[in-house]
């Protein structure tokens, strides 16, 4: 255990150790809390009765009975301290929300430093932290004992969460002449930007940032090599891409999270690492001075092998499970030999873009011919096809598994290895598992396509079903489907819908809606101002909010027309309000009417063949408020310029 979250209790059965392990907390025979210097085996601290240690009332270090009565309080004290840990000088300290030291139990309160909004990394202590505050959102990097970094992020009036960095990641930021800070940078995919915490050089390049690290540029494509075989030439490129040893045996692969490990298949487990999986989705090369090379996203090394200048023209995987770079004549200028020889028996590995009947896809990857697309592991539950730029066209979910894999079976269906667990086949029978140019394949020996990216394809002749009618892609466009209220308001444009929930005229934009989150992002805005996007559809207007619930308190909307309204919150809460000339009319949410009684709903509930409005509303109310609203929204309604406010709910 490193800390003690305030109110809650050091068990019986547990310890907090200090970060080198040295002192313990932990209860003695008699039930009291002590703490122990493990190298002199002597109690240096004692709780003053028996009973379970916590951080209670006022921030205090106390004692209670099995009753909660508290039988001893230690003076031990700071306001506002929301952990308890044992540093490594034998001392209880107390660490407020954003893990800022408060206090020593020796040597009393601790008034941390807080520096400007930029420092190097190596400035970030135990005693000074890196803080950016607005009067909207508090943000914090304060830095753990035992070097962890936690990211903080706070709202004035409530909200926020943490993260931490690993120690491997924080002492490869400590590097000379680079600076931590927060910067407006482009969300991966998206055309808008966010706040993000970035490491960047003296001549301004960002060399890490926060957040799904992907790549900051495209990547030119490494020289072609035999996909899947044992070696790598000079100029060539791992990428979520494996070489195996020609008998199957041992394969080294390139991980999504940034590791480039060594897995021996007999026995079953990794034998050798990088340790760079904390560098995120970069990739591995061979460069032409002999170096071999990890790099992270922004193409910044993370890892080498020390070798450039070597002569080195070859990577190779061999049977026995050495790794070694070898020059022109063949002769070893660097290996791995973590691992002892292991004479392990042959096995039948897919090679290429080709998994065949009897293979299996277990720590390998198959490559498509023009090197663009990986079908290959991203972690241990995980398999995904890769496309151009990292870009994941199709994913399939392994399970937690000892050993994971995909198995084509000797009767032709795809299967995923499970020891736990009966699967259903993704498909088949067919003969061979294939990776094309943005795609995976699962063919039989005529060519016959069977199953495309996870889907099958139906028979030659066969008439294919039609496609249903997507309801909610407009929506994943926007917010991913995840927190959301969407309004149709009738016969009414854009701004007065607008002015309507609460926007001042002077406020409303135009723009798109990453322009709306881009800006929400430079004006720090906090979880009282509530981003809108207003879209036009036909002479009706189509409100999104992202992180507010304004219209479905807003029966004004509706005052003259019509208008229909559902919402989803992060806990997949939903509701759903009809409203007509300033009054609600129906109400489908969850303590709500269970039936339909506005012609509008009657008639979605008709076209969906639904006969529970409450039910249609929560599982289906993307659908509901659009059949029920008469719209019919795309992609391409609600990501051209719209009119967009940013309307503060807090007076």
């Amino acid at each position: 255990m490193r800390e003690l979250l305030q109110f809650n209790r050091l068990h019986e059965d547990e310890q907090m150790r200090s970060p080198s392990g040295r002192y313990v907390l932990h209860y003695d025979a008699t039930g009291t809390a002590v703490i122990t210097d493990t190298d002199r085996e002597e109690v240096t601290w004692r709780a003053g009765a028996a009973g379970r240690l916590l951080l209670g009332n006022g921030g205090e270090v106390q004692v209670e009975a099995e009753t909660y009565e508290t039988v001893w309080g230690s003076g031990f004290a700071a306001p506002g301290a929301l952990h308890l840990i044992l540093a490594d000088t034998g001392d209880l300290e107390l660490l407020d929300g954003e893990h800022i030291r408060l206090a020593n139990a020796r040597t009393g309160p601790v008034e941390a430093r807080a520096l400007r909004d930029a420092a190097p990394v190596a400035d970030i202590t135990a005693d000074s932290y890196l803080v950016r505050e607005s009067d909207k959102r508090r943000r914090v990097v304060a830095c753990e004992q035992d070097r962890w970094l936690r990211i903080s992020e706070h709202w004035p009036n409530g909200g926020g969460g943490s993260y931490a960095l690993t120690p491997p990641l924080v002492d490869w930021m400590e590097q000379e002449g680079t600076v931590l800070t927060w910067r407006m940078l482009p969300v991966s995919g998206r055309k808008r930007k966010a706040r993000t915490l970035c490491l960047f050089d003296s001549a301004g390049t960002v060399r890490w940032h926060e957040g799904e690290q992907s790549l900051s540029a495209p990547v030119p494509a490494g020289a072609p090599y035999a996909y899947g075989g044992p070696e790598l030439g000079v100029g060539g490129r791992l990428r979520h891409q494996s070489l195996t040893s020609p008998s199957g045996a041992h394969t080294l692969l390139h991980q999504e999270n940034g590791d480039l490990l060594l897995h021996c298949h007999a026995e079953h487990r990794t034998v050798w690492s990088t340790g760079t999986g904390w560098a995120g989705t970069g990739w591995t090369e061979l460069t032409p001075d002999g170096d071999l090379v990890v790099h992270n996203p922004h193409g910044v090394p993370v890892w080498n092998s020390g070798t450039a200048g070597s002569g080195a023209r070859r990577l190779v995987v061999q049977d026995d499970g050495r790794v070694e770079l070898l020059d022109g004549h063949g002769t070893p200028v660097w290996s791995v030999d973590a691992h002892r020889p292991c004479d392990a028996p042959a096995v039948d590995t897919p090679r290429g873009a080709t998994l065949r009947r009897g293979q299996t896809l277990r720590r390998h990857s198959l490559t498509s011919a023009d090197g663009s697309t990986v079908l290959g592991h991203r972690d241990e539950e995980r398999l995904v096809l890769f496309g151009a730029d990292g870009v994941e066209l199709w994913y399939e979910y392994l399970g937690v598994a000892e050993r994971p894999g995909l198995l084509l079976d000797e009767d032709g269906m795809l299967r995923i290895l499970d020891e736990d667990a009966e699967r259903p086949a993704l498909g088949g029978p067919a003969d061979e598992l294939r990776v094309e140019t943005s795609e995976v394949l699962l063919c039989r020996a005529d060519g016959t396509v069977v199953w495309r990216n996870g889907e099958e394809v139906a028979e030659p002749g066969t008439a294919e079903a039609e496609p249903e009618e997507d309801f909610e892609a407009w929506m994943d466009e926007l917010t991913g489907c995840v927190s959301y209220c969407a309004t149709v308001v009738h016969d009414m444009t854009p701004d007065e819908a607008l002015q309507r929930l609460g926007a001042a005229p002077d406020r409303i934009r135009i723009g798109t809606w990453d322009d709306l989150l881009t800006q929400s992002e430079i004006e720090d805005c906090g979880l009282d101002d509530v981003r809108v996007g207003a879209f036009a559809l036909g002479p009706h207007t189509l409100l999104v909010e992202d992180n507010g619930h304004l219209a479905m308190s807003g029966p004004e909307l509706s005052r003259g027309t019509f208008a229909v309204s559902c919402s989803s919150s992060i806990n997949a809460d939903r509701d759903f309000v009809v409203y007509r000339d300033g009054e609600v009319v129906a109400d489908h949410s969850e303590e709500g009417e269970a039936e339909p009684t506005t012609p509008e709903v009657l008639a979605a509930m008709a076209a969906m063949g639904a006969d529970d409005p409450q039910d249609t509303a929560f599982h289906d109310n993307l659908e509901l408020l659009c059949r029920a609203a008469g719209v019919r929204p795309t992609v391409a309604d609600v990501t051209g310029t719209a009119r967009w406010a940013i309307i503060p709910t807090h007076r």
